[in-house]
């Protein structure tokens, strides 16, 4: 009886090890450079599932990001939690491209995580401030949506290269990123020495609003050869 017991925990463990295993696609990759202070000092630690780590957490800090931005007075720790989850959104894809790491599931949910936080952001940030913000948000919405379905549409057609994310994407992402941060600040009365972000955070969502539907351009650009067949 003990030696079923032995080869059922047996079993279970290595069942287990297997679907932990499998949870990311590869190791740190062979140009990943030597292990630093903090990989030396924790060598047990999952650091090949880091970056996956941080896109989760980013996904889970979205409704805690919703429900701090309608509590009184919590436009500091909500743009402070927005701010964090921006640097996540850097820091993972730093890690990953450090450490030689490949996960096409970190691929896929890396951009959806984003869209996802930066989506929450512009629709409750219209919803307070009404139509000044609705108008570019709308622009900003719209273009993600397109350019999405433009990108699986290529995906099937086995060309999904030519319209992968390129400099101008990054810098539409980081300067959107920018922008909501100075909006969550502005607490709701909009008075105070953080109301004054009101107008530059304002003007800054107009900006992006114009190197969003810049930089997708790009892409259709890119995917017209495609697209006229």
């Amino acid at each position: 009886g003990q030696s079923r017991m032995c080869k059922g925990s047996s079993t279970i463990i290595s069942a287990t090890n297997a679907i932990i295993d499998s949870e990311s696609e590869s190791k740190l990759g062979p140009k990943a450079p030597p292990p630093g202070l903090l990989r030396r000092s924790f060598p047990s630690f999952p650091w090949h599932r880091l970056p996956n780590f941080l896109t989760y957490m980013r996904c889970l800090s979205i409704p805690a990001l919703a429900l701090l931005f309608y509590q009184t007075n919590r436009h500091l720790e909500t743009a402070l939690l927005f701010g964090i989850a921006a640097f996540t959104d850097w820091l993972d894809g730093y890690l990953a491209r450090r450490w030689d790491i490949t996960s096409s599931f970190g691929a896929f949910l890396d951009p959806v995580a984003d869209k996802l936080m930066v989506s929450t952001s512009l629709i409750i940030l219209s919803g307070r401030h009404g139509a000044i913000i609705s108008l570019p948000s709308a622009v900003i919405l719209a273009r993600e949506i397109a350019v999405s379905a433009l990108r699986e549409w290529m995906a099937q057609r086995g060309q999904r290269d030519v319209v992968k994310v390129g400099f101008q994407g990054k810098v539409k992402t980081a300067a959107t990123m920018c922008a909501l941060t100075l909006l969550l600040l502005v607490p709701q009365s909009g008075k105070g020495v953080l109301g004054h972000l009101y107008v530059p955070g304002l003007a800054f969502l107009y900006l992006c609003a114009v190197i969003t539907v810049t930089s997708g351009s790009v892409y259709f650009r890119a995917a017209a050869p495609i697209l006229m067949q």
